[in-house]
């Protein structure tokens, strides 16, 4: 067995999330093993206080690097609870969903203002920034939601 080849837990517990972009998710809190193959199948970044820990599948993980741990996509998850604001800071809603096709991500639903706000849609393409919370394009609105949202 060639022991340049194994890693340890260590290696990857508490360990900066890295995604394609460069922002760092969070650190490292667990590694998910498979029972019966005993591989990993993913692993779980706290991503602090305020945001709910995220799982992130295998299939996302391009790297076990030795400061950080790369990975090939974004996590569609990271996107949803983030506030989103007009181009002249006026709070429109909260991303719930976010659609992909092909791994690529399609469109963002926004729950609107209010416990019965309306849904809507907008594109990558609406997006002025992405950070702590999403900002619009100036003179962008969000459209009314065509699919059913759970």
């Amino acid at each position: 067995m060639n022991q340049n080849n194994l890693i340890t837990s260590d290696d990857i517990l508490g360990k900066s999330a890295v995604d394609p972009e460069g922002s760092i998710l969070g650190v490292v809190s667990k590694v998910h093993i498979e029972k019966t193959d005993m591989k990993i199948v993913g692993i779980t970044v706290d991503m602090g206080v305020t945001k709910p820990d995220l799982f992130i599948g295998a299939n996302f993980i391009k790297e076990f690097g030795k400061d950080a741990i790369l990975l090939n996509r974004v996590p569609t998850d990271k996107f949803k609870g983030l506030k989103v604001m007009s181009h002249h800071g006026e709070y429109v809603g909260k991303v719930k969903d976010v659609i992909e096709e092909k791994g690529k991500l399609k469109e963002f639903i926004v729950s609107g203002k209010g416990i019965f706000g309306a849904k809507y849609s907008m594109t990558y393409k609406d997006i002025e920034q992405i950070g702590e919370r999403i900002v619009l394009k100036k003179d962008r609105k969000l459209n009314k939601a065509k699919e059913k949202i759970k």
